[in-house]
């Protein structure tokens, strides 16, 4: 059988043997990318047994119309097990009883503060978490979604700091509820595959976040930097801007487990679905350029890799054991770490869904990108007009 195969390589042109190598180069660059990065996710005991802290934060909730939420989900927090821990909720200028429920809920709760905005104004969630963090008494704090469910009883503890100083971020995991419907499938894949990124890319020196919620981080940090400044018009993203200006690699803490994460009850679509991935390229278009530079590396591999082994295997069938190989090999590599890491987070039926996703969305990203690019490009060029 090898000396077939040798005999076979030996006969081959000099433009098979560029396809067939560059292949193999692809292959090689997917495969790394996958010892290196999100192997490095599953083989951290950290990630698993995060280290319990003090509990020392200040929980920010930025609220509009969410009065059945507010009833529910503060008194959930302010029941937690702590003493030295605080809500700050601001509600963005609510038509219904929010506000009522939240002073409600402040007489029983004196660890409950509560502010709001007094009128309609653009970009009045970037506002409010402005107006969140200045309230904050805690030195650290964390943005938490009013629709999420009941977090787990160590949720608090476990995304506390423990006296380590070097660390300014600590991140978590978030995702929704799940449901059965095809775009819930679809945004609960897109949103772990971008958070198991971010978590990757972090801990190879490439910190940075797609989602701002369930990530403490010093609130000194957000003062230091002058806040959103100039990013204060910037939509989709929010708070995750100005993090990624100062998380680094020795600076970010992961809590990648079932304990830190929290789930939203939230029904999603397909405008959340696309909103999902416009967040995410608005994010990227503001990271430092070596940053977008990988990334962008990885996304080009991971479009290339199917088409150029494909190529390969047309024009070099009788090598099509060696190709075949290669393939299982990395397939079996990616459905260990996918189906750890999903078991890990509590991300339930989505390994199958995840791995035809992962084969099929690169090329849609592609257009998708593209599309989103030229038409905010117009946008922005009617506007100056």
């Amino acid at each position: 059988m090898i000396n077939e195969l040798l005999d076979v390589f030996n006969a081959l042109t000099t433009m098979q043997l560029v396809v067939l190598g560059v292949a193999v180069f692809i292959w090689l660059l997917r495969f790394l990318y996958l010892l290196f990065f999100p192997l490095r996710l599953v083989l951290n005991k950290k990630l698993s047994n995060a280290e319990s802290g003090n509990a020392s934060l200040s929980v920010l909730m930025v609220v509009r119309n969410e009065e059945e939420n507010c009833r529910e989900t503060v008194p959930r927090l302010l029941d937690l097990e702590s003493s030295d821990m605080e809500v700050v909720v601001v509600d963005d200028f609510s038509q219904d009883n929010t506000l009522s429920v939240l002073g409600v809920l402040k007489q029983r709760y004196p660890r409950l503060k509560i502010s709001s905005l007094s009128q309609e104004t653009r970009y009045s969630e970037k506002l409010s978490q402005n107006i969140a963090l200045k309230s904050a008494e805690k030195d650290w704090v964390v943005l938490y979604p009013v629709n999420a469910k009941h977090p787990a009883s160590e949720w608090l503890n476990n995304l506390s700091i423990k006296n380590d100083e070097s660390v300014n971020v600590k991140l978590a995991y978030t995702t929704v509820v799940e449901e059965k419907k095809r775009f819930n499938k679809f945004y609960r894949i897109e949103n772990f595959f971008q958070q198991i990124r971010s978590a990757a890319y972090s801990l190879n020196g490439l910190a940075f976040v797609y989602n701002e919620d369930n990530v403490a981080f010093r609130k000194a940090e957000y003062f230091r930097l002058g806040g959103f400044g100039t990013k204060v018009q910037e939509p989709y993203a929010n708070l995750e801007l100005v993090i990624n200006r100062f998380i680094k690699k020795r600076n970010v803490e992961l809590c990648l487990n079932e304990e830190c994460t929290i789930k939203k009850e939230v029904s999603v679509g397909r405008t959340e679905f696309m909103d999902l991935m416009r967040k995410s390229i608005r994010i990227e278009k503001h990271l430092s350029k070596f940053k977008r530079f990988v990334l962008q590396l990885d996304r080009l591999t991971q479009t290339l890799y199917p088409l150029l082994i494909a190529l390969a295997a047309l024009l070099v069938f009788n090598l099509w054991p060696v190709l075949l190989g290669l393939i299982v090999v990395k397939l079996l590599v990616f459905m260990l770490i996918i189906k750890i890491l999903q078991k890990r987070l509590n991300e339930r039926k989505l390994f199958i869904t995840s791995l035809v996703f992962s084969l099929i969305m690169p090329f849609y990203k592609l257009f998708f990108r593209w599309h989103f690019n030229r038409k905010s490009k117009n946008q922005k060029w009617k506007n100056t007009v």
